[in-house]
């Protein structure tokens, strides 16, 4: 299983960053800046789209909160998980998990699809906000300018797609040349959205977005179509950017029944700890997707457990996987705090989840690091589990432990917050 993302505050990133596609460095996994004209390394894989670092100043502005939230057709937001495969290396496939609550929040979490710890970039949207936290950075950058404006079209644009014709003021009427049917719609935020179509009565073959100035930004182009819990939806779809394809994508799921806390579309640096949480200690993070298997233990003790845990994780490796078995267990904890069942997480090299095995979709969750190699007490699991954010579930408490030449390094123990479904 992933790490949570988070980590002491650190001072802020202050290399200028353009909004257009960067390069991460595979070889040591940071960020290297490159416009989307240069050729990439074949070491390098390509990431989402990034935005200027804010100046130092602009560290300590004010979180402006979000409008209050509504729903669209009864449906309070979704998300949306997809397989990214970039035009310059076709061999690095990538994930996207699109969430978005309506109104004005969203949050994209895109890395390789079988990244290592760090290797993530997500792009949070809050009310009038909007951040980027880069691959192995404890502190996102505030978008500011024609760079915010960009993020939101971006947002906005896979939004109006995956929920069309939904949630937004299409105007009728326009036509391009050859007769092709358009519809738009401005956004308050800067720039327009436009919607193209094949015939009057056939769904958009594709979604374009112009930046503020009318010039043209990006454009999902070929867009397939498939049947969804609200109707049609896109099933695939290739993105351009400025004129130049950036990649092809396949829409594996959307999911419509998911309800966030607000602190989902926050960065880690910005949440306010829950209430009854240990500034020293607890802290909301998110734990990414990850290929798992569960194995109920008949230990009863930690002491058994972890000896089964170490029969079980070594007897997994002698299977003739396409990738990685992570060495770290990771247990199920029972309502003493003690072991009911293993997690074994598989880091895989191809795309096809063998049988027996799951992909856990990413979570919210609450954490608390244990040092020195001490196992929690039920007492500390309470603690975290009162630390619940309003408007949240929380779910099984899990341990997660580093060993170090067999023994226990560190514990980090991690509650999962389920989508709240309370009306908040």
């Amino acid at each position: 299983m992933a790490h949570l993302v988070h980590a002491p505050p650190v001072e802020m990133m202050r290399c200028p960053l353009r909004l257009s596609l960067l390069i991460l460095s595979g070889a040591c996994s940071v960020e290297a800046p490159s416009p989307i004209d240069t050729k990439p390394p074949e070491t390098d894989a390509p990431s989402a789209h990034a935005t200027e670092t804010p100046a130092p100043e602009a560290i300590g502005e004010a979180l402006i909160p979000p409008p209050p939230r509504r729903s669209i057709e009864g449906v309070h937001g979704f998300t949306a998980r997809s397989r990214i495969e970039f035009q310059a290396l076709p061999d690095s496939p990538h994930r996207l998990s699109a969430t978005y609550t309506f109104p004005d929040r969203a949050r994209w979490y895109l890395e390789p699809a079988n990244a290592a710890t760090g290797r993530r970039r997500v792009t949070y949207r809050s009310g009038p906000q909007a951040w980027v936290l880069l691959p192995n950075s404890s502190e996102a950058a505030r978008a500011h300018g024609e760079d915010e404006a960009r993020v939101f079209l971006q947002l906005e644009l896979r939004r109006s797609a995956l929920l069309w014709p939904r949630g937004i003021a299409w105007e009728d009427g326009l036509v391009e040349g050859q007769g092709v049917p358009v519809r738009i719609a401005k956004l308050g935020t800067g720039g327009l959205l436009g919607a193209r179509f094949p015939s009057p009565d056939s769904p958009p073959s594709s979604f374009f977005s112009r930046l503020p100035g009318g010039g043209s930004f990006e454009e999902l182009r070929d867009v397939e179509w498939t049947e969804g819990s609200m109707g049609l939806r896109p099933a695939r779809w290739d993105l351009f950017s400025e004129g130049r394809k950036v990649w092809t994508e396949t829409i594996e799921h959307v999911h419509t029944n998911v309800r966030y806390v607000d602190g989902h579309f926050l960065p880690p640096h910005l949440r306010e700890l829950p209430s009854g949480g240990d500034k020293d200690s607890i802290l909301l993070g998110e734990v990414p997707a990850r290929i798992r298997r569960r194995y109920d233990l008949s230990a009863s003790t930690w002491e058994e457990a972890l000896a089964e845990a170490k029969r079980i994780i070594a007897s997994t490796r002698e299977l003739e996987f396409s990738g990685v078995v992570d060495l770290n267990p990771v247990f199920e904890l029972d309502n003493e705090a003690l072991p009911g069942a293993l997690f074994v997480r598989l880091i895989l090299s191809q795309d096809e989840v063998p049988d027996g095995w799951e992909e856990a979709a990413g979570e919210s969750a609450l954490s608390l690091l244990i040092p020195d190699g001490r196992l929690p007490s039920p007492g500390e699991v309470d603690h975290l589990t009162a630390a619940c954010p309003e408007g949240a579930q929380t779910g099984v408490p899990r341990l997660r432990l580093r060993l170090v030449e067999g023994e226990i390094s560190t514990a980090q123990l991690l509650v999962p917050l389920t989508p709240s479904v309370s009306g908040h």
